[in-house]
C-alpha cells in the first residue's frame, strides 16, 4: 500500500516541472531508509520516462544520478556507472552546480568500491569543487560532509599516515556537528587503546539531536560502540550492538555494511565460544562478500575503459600541443632563415631534414610497440588491480607453467614475477610500488629461495626463459 501511494502521489499530486526534482529527491530517500530500494528505483524509472516526453533535461539527469546512486547501494556497480555516463552525456555548462556535484559524488563511491582510489579522489575533488557553488547553505553543508567523509576514508585506506586525512577531518569538523565524526575519532581511539576517550566520543555521536543522526549514522555509531566493548572484552554487549547495527544496516539494504557486521559478529561468538554461531555468520559473510566481489569484477571493465580513454584524450591534446609549438616554431625559423641569407637556409634545411627523418623513425617506432606491454605497463603504473587479470591474456603460457610448477607462490609473488617477465628494471619497479630499490632487490633475494634458484642466475632473464 505504501508503495502504491508513493507512486500515486508523485504522479498524480506532483507535477513533472522543473520544480519537482526536490520532491523526487525526497521520495527516493524516503523509500531507501526504509529499505525500499528496489521500489525507489522503479519510481526513477517511471519519472524518465515522463521527463523524457516533457523534455525536461535537468529533471532527466537528477533521475539518472538518482538510479546511479540507489544501484551503487545494491553494488550493481556495472548498471549504476552506466546510469552515471547518461547522465553525464546529458549535462552542459548550464548544469546546476547541485547536479554536478551529486554526479561526481556518486562516481567517487563507485570508484572507491572498485579499489581505484586515485581516480576516486580525483573525482571527489571534483564533486568537492561544485558542492562549494551550491546557494543553499543546509545542502552545501551536507555534500561537503559526505565528499570529506569519502575522501578520509580513501586516504585512510591508501596512505594511513597521509596529512590528508587530518586536513579533510579540520574541513569536516567546521560543518555541523554529525555522528560520523564523533565515531572517527572514537575508532581512532580505540586503536590507541584510549577507551575512556572513545567511550567519550561515542557518546556525543549517540547523544546529537534526531536532525542530525540518520538510520546509517545511527548505525555506525552502533557499530562503534561493539567495537569499544569488544576491546573492553565485554563480549556480551558487544554482540547487542552489533546485532543492532546489523538490523539498520539490513533495513537500508547496505551489503558493505552488513558484511563487516556479520564478520564482527561470527568473531565475536568465538570470543564467546559459541562455534555454531560462529560458523553460521561466518557463512553468511563468506556469501555476501562473494556477491560483493563478483559486482566488482563485473563493473571494473567500465570505469578501466574510462580511464584510458580519458588518458588516450590527454595524450592526444599534448601532442596536438606539441606538435602546433612545433610547426609555430618552424615557421619563425624559416622566416629567421630567409633574413639571414641562403647558404645559412642551405644549412638549416638540412638540418630539418633530419629532424623530420627522426621524427619520421621516431613514428615509426612507436608504431612498432606492443600495445598490450604499453597497457599492461600503465596498469603496473598505476598499481591497478585489473593489472594481473590482463597480464595472464597477455602471457597466458607464461602463466600457467609459474602457477603450476611453483603452487606455493602467493599472489603478491606471482605479480612481482609478471614485473620481471615484462622485463622491467628494479629502479622502474620501486617507482612503480613507491618503495626504495633496496625492498625491491630484498624481494628478489626472497622470491631466488622461494624458486631454488642460485645467486649466479640472472633472475630476470630465468623469467623470460620460463
Amino acid at each position: 500500500m505504501k508503495k502504491i501511494f508513493y507512486i500515486l502521489f508523485f504522479f498524480l499530486i506532483i507535477p513533472l516541472n522543473a520544480q519537482s526534482i526536490d520532491e523526487l529527491d525526497s521520495l527516493t530517500e524516503k523509500m531507501r531508509l526504509e529499505g525500499k530500494i528496489k521500489e525507489s528505483i522503479n519510481l526513477n524509472k517511471k519519472a524518465i520516462k515522463g521527463y523524457e516526453k516533457q523534455n525536461a533535461t535537468e529533471n532527466l539527469i537528477n533521475a539518472y544520478i538518482n538510479l546511479g546512486s540507489l544501484l551503487w547501494n545494491l553494488h550493481s556497480y556495472k548498471e549504476s556507472l552506466l546510469y552515471l555516463e547518461r547522465a553525464e552525456n546529458k549535462m552542459d555548462k548550464n548544469t546546476s552546480s547541485t547536479l554536478n556535484a551529486k554526479l561526481y559524488a556518486i562516481y567517487g563511491r563507485n570508484y572507491t568500491s572498485l579499489g581505484l582510489l586515485e581516480q576516486s579522489n580525483s573525482t571527489l575533488s571534483k564533486a568537492i569543487f561544485y558542492a562549494h557553488q551550491i546557494e543553499d547553505n543546509k545542502k552545501k553543508e551536507r555534500y561537503l560532509y559526505v565528499l570529506y567523509t569519502w575522501k578520509i576514508n580513501n586516504f585512510e585506506s591508501s596512505q594511513p599516515n597521509s596529512d590528508s586525512i587530518n586536513f579533510y577531518q579540520k574541513k569536516r569538523l567546521t560543518l555541523s556537528p554529525q555522528p560520523l565524526t564523533y565515531v572517527h575519532i572514537a575508532e581512532q581511539q580505540i586503536k590507541n587503546k584510549k577507551l575512556d576517550s572513545a567511550e567519550f566520543y561515542l557518546n556525543k555521536a549517540a547523544n546529537l539531536p534526531n536532525g542530525y543522526r540518520s538510520p546509517y549514522q545511527k548505525s555506525m555509531t552502533l557499530m562503534g560502540f561493539g567495537k569499544l566493548y569488544t576491546k573492553k572484552g565485554n563480549y556480551e554487549k558487544a554482540l547487542e550492538f552489533y546485532l543492532s547495527s546489523l538490523k539498520i544496516s539490513e533495513q537500508l539494504n547496505r551489503k558493505d555494511d552488513i558484511k563487516n557486521a556479520y564478520k564482527f559478529i561470527s568473531d565475536t561468538y568465538k570470543s564467546l565460544n559459541n562455534t555454531e554461531k560462529k560458523n553460521e555468520y561466518l557463512e553468511k559473510y563468506i556469501v555476501i562478500s562473494d556477491s560483493i566481489i563478483k559486482s566488482e569484477k563485473e563493473a571494473l571493465a567500465i570505469p578501466i575503459d574510462k580511464i584510458i580513454q580519458e588518458e588516450t584524450k590527454k595524450e592526444k591534446e599534448q601532442r596536438n600541443k606539441f606538435f602546433a609549438l612545433f610547426a609555430s616554431t618552424m615557421i619563425v625559423l624559416i622566416f629567421v632563415l630567409i633574413v639571414l641569407g641562403t647558404k645559412y637556409l642551405k644549412k638549416q634545411k638540412q638540418k630539418d631534414e633530419i629532424l623530420i627523418e627522426t621524427i619520421h623513425e621516431t613514428d615509426e617506432l612507436k608504431s612498432k610497440l606492443n600495445a598490450a606491454f604499453e597497457e599492461l605497463s600503465k596498469l603496473a603504473m598505476h598499481n591497478d588491480p585489473f593489472f594481473l587479470t590482463r597480464f595472464k591474456e597477455v602471457y597466458p603460457d607464461f602463466y600457467e607453467r609459474l602457477t603450476t610448477q611453483y603452487p606455493h607462490l602467493t599472489a603478491n609473488d606471482i605479480k612481482f614475477c609478471a614485473f620481471l617477465r615484462m622485463n622491467l628494471s628494479t629502479k622502474t619497479i620501486a617507482k612503480y610500488k613507491n618503495i626504495s630499490v633496496r625492498t625491491i632487490e630484498s624481494r628478489k633475494y626472497r622470491l631466488r629461495k622461494k624458486l631454488s634458484l642460485s645467486s649466479d642466475i640472472d633472475l630476470n632473464k630465468w623469467m623470460m626463459d620460463l
